[in-house]
């Protein structure tokens, strides 16, 4: 079948996910695209999103841990009949580890085919060095086109059947590294904007942090119209640049066995 449209739902905070999403959906030519931002705070939005039969959800999400966004409830809006969804993990460069079937396992009991997954690399939100101006356009959209293409032939099969995907369904989940954060009392205008904008409802009005409901997305700080919100990711930064400098892959699996 060919979709009747896509329905691009991101989770993006800032913005490279989203990037790299367009990118993918930009492989469909000639297939529509509604967007749903996914990048809401609790409650934002409406209680189920219905994806038809006929349509191809394209869920893109960043890695955090080597899985999706830890905030609760995120993405069990989206209700599917049985149609197929597509996954895009971007992350910086690490690992994204456990992230795609994951992603896949929560899609699968809300009523979805997973027929494919892609992981990517994109500039790491504390380190952005590593992933600078990924994806780009060699072989990275190379590896997107291949994957739409896969993703194509699937559909069109007479039944849809699941990819294999890496990673465990239910991993167990590691302590996100700490990065040490504050706000400028002086420069704050008390507009609340980023309290509203947390995706985790992490922050109250007083401008509290919950650590334990933080994911370190940066929602806060790209809310902020006058930049009050200052992280020292410098720890984690050299961390990264030390261990994971070498390029990574883009990696795709689709129904059918087929991978790259």
């Amino acid at each position: 079948m060919k979709p009747s449209k896509l329905q691009l739902a991101y989770f993006s905070p800032c913005g490279g996910t989203l990037r790299a999403a367009e990118l993918l959906c930009g492989q469909f030519e000639g297939v529509p695209v509604e967007r749903v931002n996914m990048t809401c705070p609790p409650g934002a939005l409406p209680a189920v999103i219905p994806v038809k039969k006929e349509e191809l959800l394209v869920l893109a999400f960043p890695v955090y841990g080597g899985v999706p966004p830890r905030v609760e409830g995120l993405f069990r809006q989206l209700k599917g009949q049985g149609g197929p969804c597509v996954l895009l993990a971007a992350y910086g460069n690490r690992a994204y580890e456990d992230a795609l079937a994951a992603a896949a396992a929560q899609l699968t009991r809300q009523g979805f085919v997973c027929v494919g997954g892609l992981a990517c690399v994109t500039p790491h939100v504390f380190a952005p060095r590593l992933g600078a101006g990924r994806p780009d356009s060699g072989a990275d959209l190379a590896a997107f086109r291949a994957f739409a293409e896969a993703v194509k032939r699937a559909l069109a099969q007479p039944a849809l059947c699941p990819a294999a995907l890496p990673g465990e369904a239910q991993p167990a989940l590691k302590p996100l590294k700490p990065v040490p954060r504050v706000r400028d009392t002086e420069r704050c205008i008390d507009c609340g904007l980023c309290a509203r904008a947390c995706p985790a409802g992490a922050m109250d009005r007083r401008y509290q942090v919950d650590g334990a409901r933080c994911v370190n997305c940066m929602a806060c700080r790209m809310a902020c119209p006058v930049g009050a919100w200052k992280f020292d990711p410098s720890g984690v930064r050299a961390w990264l640049e030390e261990n994971f400098a070498q390029p990574r892959p883009v990696e795709w699996f689709a129904a059918g066995g087929a991978t790259g």
